[in-house]
């Protein structure tokens, strides 16, 4: 039934590829060589792999991600056939051992044909090179809910924090979600009983790539928000000590204060339809590790005065949300630096020295 499910809407996306439109994650590493046998991975919802329509993957390898084309020949009944992959672009984070997400990319370049067969997808490289087994992703969905559990943050009237106290266990995690706007300042710390534990934080919309990492911070977090929406502290134990079943006893502090940028109303500056987007466009930019040299770019205006929040948006899966304020860039979704240059045209915004992008003047402002 999963084979079917998967199939059909392969199909129905993309004639003539049934592996368009599908999500997978990854089970298992086959060898060739007797000795070495097979590699479980221990995580599969940390390795998954989606097709897209457009002829491009999606990758996430580890705490990194990547993207890349993709050539499917089906044979026969379209269970089977020649498959390819171009060069694939990834990020450069330093994942914790056993480094499987430099594995992975560097196999990819070397499959050659896929089998679909009892609701798995099979990648087999060439020259006898090995073969990866994945699932969908869509069976492991209930799995992965097993070990997540959602609680909103509640301050009491007339306060704008609150301190939580709760455990954690093994690979369980905890989503703390509550409703902030763009321009408010949030403030998280953890402490925690165990000292592998740590929190993400993570934007609206986001199921995983997270805009701060408290591992990086000492678990502590004092910044602007860049959007609006439901923001995610996701509360967790460090790989090897969940693998392990340790626990932790923590205390979660949360706070938001300010006054949200409100949107410019549609009646002031008219919206794109359907959206909540003021204005819409195309701008040079160079996201890492891609060969992409324009994005697209939108914007909420929040003011006539250079106050805005821009989304950036690229390759069907990517994207960055930059806040301004009176004309400066002054946060983004993303726990890179964020540096910039001003000039005659708009901005150059720059993420940890080697992710660009070219924000125009009057898409910030109007006009």
């Amino acid at each position: 039934m999963a084979l079917a499910a998967v199939l059909a809407a392969g199909i129905a996306q993309a004639e003539g590829n049934p592996l368009a439109g599908t999500s997978w994650q990854l089970h298992g590493i086959q060898s060739m060589d007797d000795a070495q046998g097979t590699t479980k991975v221990a995580e599969p919802s940390h390795f998954t792999l989606t097709f897209g329509r457009d002829g491009r993957a999606a990758l996430r390898l580890d705490c990194n991600r990547g993207s890349g084309d993709y050539t499917v020949a089906p044979a026969g009944d379209g269970s089977s056939g020649s498959l390819t992959f171009g060069p694939v672009a990834t990020t450069r984070a330093l994942c914790p051992p056993p480094h499987l997400d430099q594995r992975i990319a560097r196999d990819l370049a070397h499959v050659r044909s896929y089998l679909l067969k009892d609701g798995r997808l099979y990648l087999s490289l060439m020259v006898d090179g090995g073969i990866y087994e994945w699932a969908p992703q869509q069976a492991e969905a209930a799995a992965a809910d097993n070990e997540r559990s959602v609680k909103p943050v509640q301050f009491a009237k007339g306060t704008s924090s609150a301190v939580i106290r709760d455990r954690i266990i093994g690979d369980h995690y905890i989503d703390y979600q509550l409703r902030a706007g763009a321009g408010q300042r949030m403030t998280v710390s953890l402490k925690g009983s165990n000292g592998a534990s740590y929190f993400n934080l993570l934007p609206p919309g986001s199921e995983g790539p997270a805009m701060v990492r408290g591992e990086l911070l000492d678990n502590r977090f004092d910044g602007l928000l860049p959007d609006d929406g439901v923001y995610t502290i996701r509360v967790f134990l460090y790989r090897a000590a969940a693998r392990r079943g340790e626990q932790s006893d923590f205390t979660l502090s949360v706070g938001v204060t300010g006054t949200p940028l409100k949107p410019v109303p549609a009646r002031t500056d008219a919206v794109l339809p359907g959206t909540r987007l003021h204005a819409g466009t195309t701008v040079p930019c160079e996201p890492a590790y891609t060969k992409t040299r324009e994005c697209e770019a939108f914007v909420v205006r929040r003011g006539f005065d250079g106050t805005a929040t821009v989304e950036l948006r690229w390759d069907g899966t990517w994207k960055r949300r930059i806040l301004f304020v009176k004309g400066e860039p002054k946060a983004a979704d993303v726990p890179q630096a964020m540096t910039f240059t001003r000039n005659e045209r708009g901005w150059k915004v720059t993420f940890n020295g080697d992710e660009h992008f070219e924000i125009p003047e009057p898409l910030v402002f109007g006009g």
